[in-house]
């Protein structure tokens, strides 16, 4: 927001409230603000101080500058501001201390972010011992703060907290002078909160442990741990963890490097009890040397999980709720995840780790079988699944998609086992509306065509109900599968072998027949079909660096956006009802060969947005485009387009000096 447009706000003297996203420094005088109650401004993304004066603000109640990104200081003079009971300081990261004595703002209740410092002249957590703080209270640096004002802080007194956030600086165990991980340990013991914590976050702590009152939690709902990269076990000794987390509903265990069990001690006792009966999300990630999970490896209500660089965790748990599932692991593994809880997961997304031993391909051959054919026993119907992604598959996975008819978002990335279009697996996908293949590069198009007749009876389109398909790094691939009549978006992106958008088109009175990879039959293809044909309902299409998809490409009347890149082989756009009456964004850059346009009486009456860079071979814009220029408002386009446009352009006149170089009529 430009200053300017806010001077007049400061004849407003008796203004109480006031919320602004700023480009620069506040751009008002604290002076004529004296009745401000409420300050908003909050992801004001450039402001890096508050100015001094703002501290005579002495009637404000609540200032809110969370997501201000840049902000480093507050005004030091804080403490007079003795009115304040809400200051929002969350997501201020180059926020570097807090400003002195603000102890004496004692009707704060909510300061959502404390910074520590070792300079004297900012307030250290021990001032927040007098303050009857709730909510959420983050505490950062805490590498600078001493056993005793963390002591003086008198967490477990505030009644009316509810998120607690401990944050240590990343690496400050080899920065800051004697700080061990022992001092972590002493400090955390100090920071206990009440007993009623809903949530706990740590970052960066630097012991082996956690405090026994971290068991004590009774109440605690959410567990966040991050980068505690010398923690081993959550409790040391015979610490009872028989009642630990009995409530707790989400766990974030995330780069824990040296985490491996879940407390130092096993006396058998923990393998016979469930340790979290309530947990509904799960994320596991980067904790390489964990192997197990605690006691039962049974998860009641368990319906969110996530897991990821975790190689020694094999377990494999129980779980009947679980309907969220992403996971990194090796194939059987995965394999085993799926065949568990097949009629209760509607999203899955698989990451596959490269392991190229014989026996292990083996075993991941045989476990995919094994699901197979467990699925194969059921009722397409037991299956609820509606979002699978499938990445890094070294072992053709097709298959393993053609039992979930309730399918609507299918990914494959990096499966390079996928050499053509699976059409017998497609069959089954009925209710599929998205289809992404990103960076298979042996996938090739349809399989070569057999000299058998057709006999199969099928005569339903493939994937009726696709509306999106988006194909990106497929270096081989040559063509795109027939698609249905239902799509309407179409990106293709980095397919540099790519010839044909259009599929094959069947020849009038035939049914299409499956073909699938290295087997026996396709529809015979009627040769009169255009490589560049579009899906007739199609109202999106992107092309980017498909340098092999060449001539003309036929438009359909519906569409809404082109955007086409570097595809040096095409030579002209033609649209199937002779113009483009519906196109709002039309993009055009890099296409050397691109020589015409479709025009019309109604073509290009909606268009809002306008580039053509770099196509030479397009001399002028069709007539109606043209004419529409002056009324384009985002418009990028060579400089001679302008040519007989009303609105004038810049023209270099062989100035001695670039001084000269625009004329100035």
């Amino acid at each position: 927001m430009e200053n300017s447009s806010l001077q007049h706000l400061s004849k407003y003297s008796s203004l109480r409230a006031l919320k602004l996203c700023l480009w620069g420094s506040f751009p008002l005088k604290p002076k004529h603000l004296h009745h401000l109650r409420y300050l908003d401004l909050s992801r004001s993304r450039y402001i890096k101080a508050l100015a001094e004066d703002m501290s005579i603000l002495y009637n404000l109640q609540t200032l809110d500058l969370s997501g201000c990104i840049c902000l480093c200081r507050l005004p030091r003079q804080m403490k007079y501001m003795t009115a304040l009971r809400h200051l929002y300081t969350h997501g201020c990261p180059k926020l570097e201390s807090m400003p002195g004595d603000l102890s004496k703002l004692t009707a704060l209740q909510t300061l959502t972010c404390f910074v520590a410092s070792s300079d004297s002249n900012c307030s250290n957590v021990g001032e927040l011992g007098s303050l009857n703080l709730g909510g959420q209270l983050e505490l950062c640096h805490l590498e600078n703060v001493e056993e005793a004002a963390a002591k003086d802080a008198n967490l477990v007194k505030k009644k009316e907290l509810t998120e607690l956030t401990l944050k240590w600086s990343f690496g400050s165990d080899n920065i800051v002078g004697e700080h061990s991980s022992r001092d972590d340990a002493r400090l955390l013991e100090q920071l206990k909160p009440h007993d009623g914590l809903h949530a706990i976050r740590i970052h960066a702590y630097g012991a082996t442990t956690f405090p026994t009152w971290t068991a004590m939690l009774q109440n605690i709902v959410a567990v966040h741990l991050y980068g505690c990269n010398k923690l081993q076990w959550f409790f040391s000794g015979d610490t009872n963890t028989s009642f630990a987390f009995a409530n707790l509903k989400m766990l974030t265990l995330q780069e824990l490097v040296c985490f491996e069990r879940w407390w130092e001690i096993d006396n058998g006792m923990q393998a016979e009890v469930i340790m979290f009966p309530q947990l509904e999300k799960l994320c596991i990630s980067h904790c390489e040397k964990l192997t197990a999970f605690p006691g039962l490896p049974t998860f009641p209500n368990l319906q969110n999980t996530r897991i990821e660089g975790c190689p020694e965790l094999t377990t494999i748990v129980e779980s009947p709720k679980l309907s969220v599932l992403k996971m990194e692991g090796r194939d059987v593994q995965l394999f085993q995840w799926v065949a568990g809880h097949m009629t209760s997961l509607t999203n899955l997304d698989l990451h596959s780790l490269v392991d190229s031993t014989e026996t292990t391909s083996v075993a991941a051959e045989h476990g995919l079988r094994e699901l197979v054919d467990g699925m194969d026993k059921r009722s397409d119907h037991d299956f609820p699944l509606t979002v699978l992604v499938l990445q890094n598959f070294q072992l053709d996975v097709t298959e393993l998609c053609s039992c979930f008819v309730h399918l609507q978002d299918l990914s494959f990335c990096r499966c390079h086992a996928l050499l053509h279009w699976p059409e017998k697996e497609f069959e089954g996908l009925v209710s599929l509306r998205k289809l992404t293949i990103d960076q298979c590069e042996n996938l090739t198009g349809y399989a070569h065509a057999s000299t058998k007749p057709s006999t199969s009876s099928e005569t339903s389109q493939l994937l009726p109900r696709l509306d999106v398909l988006v194909l990106r790094n497929c270096g081989s691939l040559v063509e795109v599968f027939n698609v249905p009549a239902s799509l309407t978006v179409m990106e293709i992106m980095y397919c540099k072998k790519l010839e044909s958008i259009s599929g094959r088109r069947l020849q009038q009175g035939q049914s299409a027949s499956p073909i699938h990879q290295g087997s026996s039959s396709i529809a015979e293809v009627s040769s009169s079909s255009s490589p560049g044909d579009c899906a007739e309902n199609l109202e999106k299409l992107k092309i980017d660096e498909c340098h092999s998809l060449k001539g003309a490409l036929h438009l359909p009347s519906p569409l809404k956006v082109l955007n086409i890149v570097n595809c040096g082989g095409l030579t002209s756009l033609e649209s199937r009802s002779g113009e483009l009456s519906s196109l709002e964004r039309l993009i055009l850059r890099g296409c050397n060969s691109l020589a015409s346009l479709p025009d019309g009486l109604q073509a290009y009456l909606y268009v809002q947005r306008l580039t053509v860079r770099s196509c030479p071979g397009i001399k002028t814009l069709p007539a109606s485009l043209h004419k529409r220029l002056d009324n384009i408002e985002k418009k990028n386009i060579d400089a001679h387009y302008y040519e007989d446009s009303s609105r004038p352009i810049p023209i270099l006149l062989k100035p001695k000096t670039w001084a000269y170089a625009i004329r100035r009529d």
